[in-house]
């Protein structure tokens, strides 16, 4: 994938920003001003069509700040009643064939779009479950966190150690390289370490203009069912683990907040309208 480009379109009552590979010309997807919602087709390419974008979202087209300010937000909502896996497993379940389509896709071994979804669930609830024994150390953990943008983060983590966001990712029986920036499963390049990066810079942002203070975000790629994990030279800022017994890393992890300021950041992040406006 090459640059990606952001050209305006208007049209027949539309208002569009619409998002281009600038190597090949392929329309990526687009960005609603009238709705404020990104509509992309590969997942994988949301972070980086927000870093296109962020020009246009930062206020310098007035349109389009007017529009972000006059939407109303949604009703709030507690995320700590979210189960992990939710989000994606909901996106699943509306993809999903019908029942002779399931059974036929099984028998021939056909992979379908439903599937990959249902797998990254499975692989969220793993984890999810893992970190919420977290609970009874004194962390807080929220999951399946929806932003605005369509996007969610899997996992939130809030404790002595810090703050984290946590991407899952779930490749039965794959290789798994992680060399720096860069992941290979099967020899396949993926950009798990720039959007965790990503992530975490925006929740960075967030939290600490919500808190008044400095609030440092730190994110972490979980892999789980690989046959193996090979990290040759691990990133910077961005953490790589397996998930399996993931609570372990945290558990070991030198305490950097207090009490008083663990729970200020918590009562900002649980509450759904915090992360949708």
């Amino acid at each position: 994938m090459g640059e990606l480009t952001v050209k305006a379109w208007k049209r027949y009552g539309k208002d569009r920003l619409y998002i281009t590979d600038a190597q090949t010309q392929a329309n990526v997807g687009y960005y609603d001003r009238q709705t404020s919602e990104l509509h992309i087709d590969d997942p994988t390419l949301r972070y980086a069509a927000l870093d296109a974008l962020s020009p246009f979202l930062s206020g310098e087209i007035p349109a389009l700040a007017h529009v972000i300010e006059a939407t109303p937000p949604p009703p709030d909502r507690d995320l700590t009643t979210n189960s992990a896996g939710a989000a994606i497993a909901e996106r699943a379940a509306e993809l999903s064939p019908g029942r002779f389509q399931r059974l036929a896709a099984k028998v021939l071994g056909i992979r379908t779009e439903a599937t990959s979804w249902e797998v990254g669930a499975a692989g969220e609830r793993l984890v999810g479950h893992r970190l919420d024994l977290l609970n009874a150390r004194g962390w807080n953990v929220l999951h399946s966190v929806t932003l605005k943008s369509g996007a969610d983060i899997d996992h939130i983590l809030i404790g002595p150690a810090g703050v984290f966001t946590i991407n899952t990712k779930h490749h039965p029986r794959a290789r798994i390289t992680v060399n720096g920036d860069f992941t290979r499963v099967n020899g396949h390049l993926h950009p798990y370490v720039r959007n965790s990066r990503h992530e975490a810079a925006s929740a960075t942002k967030r939290l600490s203009a919500a808190c008044g203070r400095p609030i440092h975000v730190r994110g972490l790629v979980a892999f789980v069912g690989m046959d193996s994990l090979d990290v040759k030279a691990a990133p910077a800022d961005v953490l790589i683990t397996p998930g399996k017994r993931i609570e372990r890393l945290f558990q070991s992890m030198p305490q950097v907040l207090s009490p008083d300021v663990q729970a200020r950041i918590f009562a900002v992040a649980r509450y759904e309208n915090f992360w949708r406006v």
